[in-house]
Parts: C-alpha cells; sequence; structure tokens
C-alpha cells in the first residue's frame, strides 16, 4: 500500500515539474513563424528573407536607446525546444532587435538571455573592431529568461555512504 502512494506522489511531483518547465513563448507567437532555417543562411541572404517571421535566442550584448526607439544587439545562440538559447552550444553571428518603444537597459541588461520573434526588417552592416559585420534586424516581441539555478535533480535515490560535493 506504501508504494501505491509513493508512486502516486511521484507521478504527481514529475507532472508538477514538468508543467513547470513548460514554454514562455506563447504558443500563437511560435505557430506565427515562417521561417525556420540556420541563422547563418539568413545572415549571408537576409535581402531573400525580408518579411518572414522568424524566432531567434541569444545573449544580450547591449541595449541601445534613441528619441524614438530602441535597439538591443544579441549574440545569437540555437533554441532549445522551450526556445530558450542554449548557450552550450555554438554560437553563429549577432542580430539585432529594433522596438519603437522604451527598452529598459536594466531589465535587457548585457549578458541577459532573450528570444525575439517577429518580422525580418532587413540587415545592417556594423563595424566589429576593423571587421563589417552584417546584423539581420528583427522587429516584434521579445522575452527575458530567468537565469537557470542548479539545474540538477533535487532528489537522489541510492544506497549505501556517499559524499556529495
Amino acid at each position: 500500500m506504501r508504494f501505491k502512494y509513493f508512486f502516486i506522489s511521484l507521478c504527481v511531483l514529475i507532472m508538477i515539474g514538468a508543467w513547470g518547465c513548460g514554454p514562455r513563448v506563447p504558443r500563437d507567437i511560435v505557430q506565427k513563424v515562417t521561417w525556420k532555417g540556420d541563422f547563418r543562411t539568413l545572415q549571408v541572404d537576409t535581402d531573400q528573407y525580408i518579411d518572414e517571421y522568424v524566432i531567434f535566442g541569444g545573449r544580450i550584448i547591449s541595449t541601445d536607446n534613441q528619441r524614438d526607439n530602441s535597439e538591443i544587439t544579441v549574440l545569437q545562440f540555437p533554441l532549445d525546444s522551450s526556445n530558450r538559447p542554449q548557450m552550450e552550444k555554438e554560437s553563429n553571428g549577432r542580430f539585432l532587435i529594433r522596438s519603437d518603444s522604451f527598452l529598459d537597459p536594466e531589465i535587457y541588461a548585457p549578458g541577459k538571455l532573450v528570444t525575439a520573434a517577429g518580422r525580418l526588417i532587413g540587415a545592417e552592416t556594423r563595424l566589429i573592431g576593423d571587421y563589417e559585420y552584417a546584423h539581420p534586424i528583427i522587429k516584434g516581441d521579445l522575452w527575458v529568461w530567468e537565469p537557470r539555478e542548479n539545474s540538477f535533480p533535487r532528489f537522489h535515490f541510492g544506497l549505501g555512504i556517499g559524499k556529495t560535493f
């Protein structure tokens, strides 16, 4: 009988944990995406993909507010199944996020992870050092991800004597 209650409790905990791991980017936004190709392909031939609805993510490099718009420069990283940037993967470049509203540089601070979904409106070539670099520009919605703390499981099954570091 105890095993039955243990099993039911374990199932409930797993379901609660899975529910908490759901995507933060709304499903209706993800369904709008019309281009799901490789970031480098888009970067090389941006003009071919103008007005496509795309979704990309990465780590904020800088936030710049002007009188009539804001712009965030992002170092791109591939997205996982929840549309969260995967920092352990290799970056494929940089892109810009443009907004007509003020984006607070404390909320959108360098180092924070973001996902952007919206229309590809073009590309802008800028210097990185002495190198001319094409930055695709997205105009749309933006989500900031909270840092993951201790992503390891918080339970342990085992027998015997052990030591944890």
